[in-house]
């Protein structure tokens, strides 16, 4: 159970799936926390969801797709099955049998006027203090965000000509996944949980954390498909330390792990987390990293993540993904929780 449960909100101007909520429940079921997943919006990854769910043991990561389950009216949308689930959201939330609730969406049926921004707020102040609530969708109301205690807003930019795509046999892609906001390493564990349900080979590379327990190591271990491995030192400070040579070494061979699983030929996606971070502390060489992406294998798609990332390599990528920080909980003297942060 939560000892603190506070209430998040991702939105984007994009059409483009935010995996970041998926890792954010991937995470907490690594720590023995519930999620449930409310979907008021159609998208392309039911499949792969249905397929991640069947995976998890002990019903701790739910989906339900009743608001969306049947014909579409009123234009695609059913104005009355959607106000339903999001009674059955207000009621499970107030039970406390999830200790995560993610309604995926909500917010683009507040801007069709389908639900009102009372309904939510009111669903906010009824919230139990042990319940995390995480609403998605575009352009929340004012109200909404002042509720909140997270917000963040992610932004996509698509590359017209990537370097690393100038071959044109070229078919997987590069994501840079940068910006001071949350959710970066959550948007690259949702990525691969959903890519390893549907049977692609993943790899989830991390350089800055150090092989402690963390939510994702422990739930990433119990799935197939997919594997994980902590390279760091942990937390860099803001200025080299004593222990800078530590993190420098950690980062060079960590470098060389990454690059023989790039090239092995197993997996169909890796993530490499933080590395964005390592390029700019200067622990891992920019023009080493945009070689690897200009000679990778051609099928296999990349995820770049951390703040700062470096100009080379955003022109190298296919795709740019910022996420921005409109609120952050750190700035309320909020720490990191189990099971949310970690």
């Amino acid at each position: 159970m939560l000892e603190q449960g506070l209430i998040q909100i991702y939105t984007s101007p994009s059409r483009r799936h935010n995996y970041a909520p998926l890792g954010l429940g991937l995470r907490a079921t690594g720590q023995d926390l519930r999620t449930l997943v409310m979907c008021f919006a159609p998208h392309e990854l039911i499949r792969a969801e249905t397929a991640f769910a069947s995976m998890v043991p002990d019903g701790r990561f739910v989906f339900d797709y009743s608001a969306i389950e049947g014909p579409r009216l009123h234009g695609g949308w059913h104005r009355g099955r959607a106000n339903r689930a999001l009674t059955k959201a207000r009621e499970t939330i107030a039970s406390g049998d999830f200790d995560m609730v993610i309604l995926t969406g909500i917010l683009h049926m507040l801007n069709l006027g389908i639900v009102s921004v009372q309904v939510l707020l009111d669903l906010t102040e009824r919230k139990p203090p042990n319940v995390e609530l995480v609403m998605t969708g575009s352009a929340a109301p004012q109200p909404l965000i002042d509720r909140a205690d997270l917000v963040t807003e992610m932004v996509v930019t698509r590359n017209p000509r990537p370097e690393a795509m100038q071959d044109a046999k070229s078919i997987g892609t590069v994501e840079v996944v940068t910006g001071d906001g949350k959710g970066k390493t959550t948007y690259c564990l949702g990525r691969v949980m959903l890519a390893a349900a549907v049977g692609i080979r993943a790899a989830f590379l991390q350089f800055i954390k150090s092989p402690k327990p963390y939510g994702e190591v422990k739930a990433i271990r119990k799935l197939l498909n997919v594997e994980i491995k902590t390279m760091g030192k942990g937390f860099l400070g803001l200025a080299p330390s004593v222990h800078w040579k530590s993190h420098q070494k950690a980062a060079r061979d960590a470098w060389e792990k990454c690059l023989r699983e790039i090239f092995s030929l197993e997996y169909g996606l890796i993530a490499l987390d933080e590395l964005n971070t390592a390029i700019h502390h200067g622990l891992v060489n920019s023009e080493r990293v945009r070689e690897m992406l200009l000679l990778r294998p051609t099928n296999l798609n990349l995820i770049l993540s951390g703040r700062d990332a470096h100009p080379n390599i955003m022109a190298a990528a296919t795709t740019v993904i910022e996420m921005k920080e409109i609120k952050h909980p750190y700035h309320k003297g909020i720490k990191a929780r189990r099971g949310i942060e970690y």
